[in-house]
């Protein structure tokens, strides 16, 4: 009889483990981990298009917007405060959640940065403000007028007078200064500067670029005005200009 009962005892602990194992479903990260190159070159299949980045390679953050890399391979990410959320954590290891998209260009919208300290959680409600992207080869400068800006004269009020309202396709050093406080990029030439009116993120995420590696500006400007002259005399920044695309190897960037 005892027997029995310790049978039967072993029987039903078999059976209520065995159901209990049957309701233990194993979770399932919803983010994949990948390296951009098999989400841009291959075929990983992940629900939603949701992937993670371990430690991707993040070349210049702004505002909204970023750009990694990989190799040869150069994509964007995007989330609300972006640059604010992630630049802190780039000294160390972390990962991004993010959403592969493919308007207006593939992209990816990051959701979560995650770090072994925390989890930050990023919004991208609306429109992010992504520029046009396209190939240069088939771009049309011919509004655009050749010219050197090692030319011009920041005391030659004429010669600036003259420029003004016009289009032009410079190469030219670029760099960041502060000025009454207030940063601005700056477009170098041998005898005169030029100020940059505030390009929206997309340009300005390329223009940071450049002046993070050193590499110069090449691209189309609109002249918008001639600085005062007490003002040119001291800082010798002639004028400034509105930047309408930058060329970045075979791509234009506008918008």
């Amino acid at each position: 009889m005892v027997k029995r009962i310790l049978r039967n005892v072993a029987t039903v602990s078999v059976f209520v483990s065995m159901l209990a194992g049957c309701g233990e479903k194993k979770q399932v990260d919803p983010y994949p981990t990948v390296t951009l190159r098999q989400i841009t070159r291959g075929n990983v299949v992940s629900k939603g298009f949701r992937y993670k980045l371990v430690n991707p390679e993040v070349q210049v953050l702004n505002q909204s917007l970023g750009l990694i890399r990989e190799g040869d391979i150069l994509e964007f990410i995007g989330a609300r405060s972006l640059e604010e959320k992630l630049q802190e954590k780039l000294d160390g290891d972390f990962e991004l959640a993010v959403v592969k998209e493919f308007s207006p260009f593939v992209h990816f919208r990051v959701e979560k940065i995650f770090t072994a300290a925390d989890t930050t959680f990023l919004t991208s409600t609306g429109i992010l403000p992504y520029p046009r992207v396209q190939n240069a080869a088939g771009f049309r400068m011919g509004a655009y007028e050749p010219m050197s800006i090692d030319d011009i004269q920041y005391d030659r009020t004429d010669m600036l007078r003259a420029l003004e309202n016009r289009k032009f396709k410079i190469t030219a050093p670029i760099t960041r200064e502060t000025e009454d406080g207030k940063a601005h990029y700056v477009l170098l030439g041998d005898n005169a500067k030029f100020r940059v009116s505030d390009p929206s993120d997309g340009t300005g995420l390329f223009l940071k670029l450049l002046v993070e590696k050193g590499y110069p500006f090449e691209g189309g400007v609109l002249m918008r005005e001639t600085e005062e002259n007490s003002s040119r005399m001291r800082s010798k920044i002639a004028g400034t200009v509105e930047v309408e695309y930058v060329k970045y190897g075979s791509r234009i960037v506008s918008g």
